[in-house]
């Protein structure tokens, strides 16, 4: 949002009063549940939601990471039955209140092609496989090549999409800034400070 870096380094770091203004933006528009805090379920996530919900509508729930969700799953339940049905409960958790949800899920341990390179991961690598792909409205990957030479290019995988009038298949490729931790496009003219500072307020 300040598109300038929270520490010292190289480039020249936010001002306390941006930080001031940054911290006010995200009070505004971004409610945090804290995993660490308590042993917190899918039902459990939801319902704090819910409670948030009644307070301020929610747009959008992000679970993020799936893997350290407290996962009770019963025993008489295999680990993609169980994923099937917290994936209902959340599909109807998001229908009710009219909001997004997105759930990060990192894949199980990929194999290296004949290239050397790892293979862009998809639903079906993911602890659970087939499910996250048959529930899930819209699968997106996030994926980087990593090697002796990192690159910052990031290509986001669209690989599926349930309604063709608000999506389609394909790939985007951003660049990450390190110095910022933002994601931009790399065609794009980075904006000026004058600039930024009107899109803060037209955000705001």
């Amino acid at each position: 949002y300040i598109g300038e870096p929270f520490n010292e380094g190289p480039t020249a770091r936010m001002t306390l009063r941006d930080m001031r203004i940054g911290l006010a933006f995200l009070e505004r528009h971004f409610r945090f549940i804290d995993p660490v805090a308590e042993r917190m379920t899918v039902d459990r996530i939801l319902g704090i939601a819910s409670a948030l919900h009644e307070e301020r509508p929610i747009n959008a729930l992000v679970i993020d990471p799936w893997n350290e969700v407290h996962h009770e799953r019963p025993r008489e339940l295999r680990e993609d039955e169980y994923i099937s049905a917290s994936l209902t409960k959340v599909r109807r958790w998001a229908r009710r209140h009219s909001a997004h949800v997105f759930i990060v899920v990192h894949p199980t341990k990929l194999q290296k092609g004949a290239d050397g390179k790892y293979p862009v991961p998809t639903p079906y690598d993911c602890s659970g496989g087939a499910q996250w792909r048959n529930k899930a409205d819209y699968c997106i990957t996030v994926h980087r090549e990593l090697g002796e030479f990192e690159s910052a290019d990031v290509d986001v995988h669209v690989q599926k999409v349930r309604r063709r009038e608000i999506g389609r298949l394909g790939c985007a490729t951003l660049h990450y800034n390190k110095v910022t931790g933002q994601y931009e496009d790399p065609n794009a003219r980075r904006m000026t400070y004058e600039e930024r500072m009107e899109r803060r307020r037209d955000l705001a």
